[in-house]
């Protein structure tokens, strides 16, 4: 498991500037807009910001964002981009935030390379920075198993991806102490079918 993040944290270093800009114009409007029509606050924890683009949106949006990200190369682009926002280099496994510190965390495809052993940790943490009715959004892949994957456009770095169920993320969810929203599984991109979560903190 320490191996795969070790290779994650590697890899996003040496590819950082090339993967902001593959996918820097990738804006999930819907998806963004409902997160935010759902928050009764402005705080929002952007967890596994990459290169900050969700975070520009929120912080253009009058939202009082902090983007975290596992690797130190994203989080200086992520610094360039918004000067004004907060971000900072960290794990979301174990994150030095009080509890109840933000009324919605925005975790989009930032548990991919999660083993499914670890997302109840992540999980755990997630509930316990949010605020009372506290909204979370997620989107992982999905499907069963795990793989590495290593494309020309990313220099043939290896990524380890983890893929997983409604059923089985949900439970996930709900043994962490989550009310799912809505969950629904889309084709966010070609031929990539990802499962989409929106929960509230019980």
């Amino acid at each position: 498991m320490k191996d795969k993040i070790k290779q994650a944290i590697k890899t996003y270093n040496k590819i950082a500037k090339i993967y902001s800009e593959h996918t820097e114009n990738i804006l999930m409007q819907y998806q963004l807009s409902k997160f935010s029509s759902l928050l009764s606050g402005k705080k929002i924890l952007d967890a596994g910001c990459a290169s900050g683009r969700d975070a520009a949106y929120f912080f253009e949006d009058g939202f009082d964002v902090v983007g975290v990200d596992i690797s130190e190369s994203m989080i200086k682009l992520a610094k360039k981009k918004i000067k004004k926002a907060k971000f900072k280099v960290m794990d979301f496994r174990k994150m030095s935030f009080k509890d109840k510190s933000f009324d919605g965390i925005w975790s989009m495809a930032s548990l991919v390379h999660i083993d499914r052993s670890q997302i109840s940790k992540v999980l755990k943490e997630f509930f316990r920075v949010l605020s009372s009715k506290g909204i979370l959004y997620i989107s992982v892949k999905e499907g069963n198993g795990d793989e590495e994957i290593r494309q020309v456009k990313y220099e043939n770095e290896p990524r380890h991806f983890f893929y997983f169920k409604k059923d089985e993320f949900e439970k996930y969810l709900t043994d962490a102490g989550f009310s799912v929203l809505t969950s629904e599984v889309s084709e966010l991109e070609s031929g990539t079918k990802w499962l989409e979560i929106f929960a509230k903190k019980n």
